[in-house]
């Protein structure tokens, strides 16, 4: 695991999948046919327990401020901090690593405990899975994101 530092909140726009994990592919589809221009922007999953059950939604940076709201897509603010994070590549053939690496990464004591799960898809093949860390619990080196 490693420590990494978003400076600033991310403005995104999201699709809720109606459920989980069977509805990620779908609510990702949707995103993809609202938005017509995917080029150039990052691409998130972002999760979070709810109730006994995880709600999760596919989601976009804007390319403008309210871009999301036109768009008809519900806006949420990736929140800037410090998150311990791991890297999967060739996650498309390594799906179910993902959970295994959430698990080890909430686990962790120095987690917030009250923030979402991010999913930073950087490529095709390689994807950065972070959580909120407590910011009196950051120690080592850090790497900054530029998102």
């Amino acid at each position: 695991m490693e420590l990494y530092s978003i400076k600033h909140d991310v403005k995104v726009f999201c699709v809720e999948a109606k459920s989980f994990p069977r509805g990620i592919m779908e609510a990702f589809d949707r995103l993809n046919k609202i938005v017509k221009n995917m080029e150039g922007r990052d691409v998130f999953g972002i999760s979070k327990p709810q109730n006994g059950v995880i709600r999760y939604r596919a989601a976009a940076s804007e390319n403008f401020d309210g871009e999301g709201i036109k768009l008809g897509l519900s806006p949420f603010s990736i929140q800037k901090g410090f998150y311990l994070g791991e890297t999967l590549m060739n996650w498309q053939q390594n799906e179910m690593m993902i959970m295994n690496i959430f698990n080890r990464l909430v686990a962790d004591k120095r987690l917030d405990g009250s923030a979402h799960c991010i999913e930073w898809y950087k490529s095709p093949s390689e994807l950065l899975c972070l959580a909120l860390m407590r910011t009196d619990m950051v120690t080592g080196d850090v790497t900054e994101l530029s998102l």
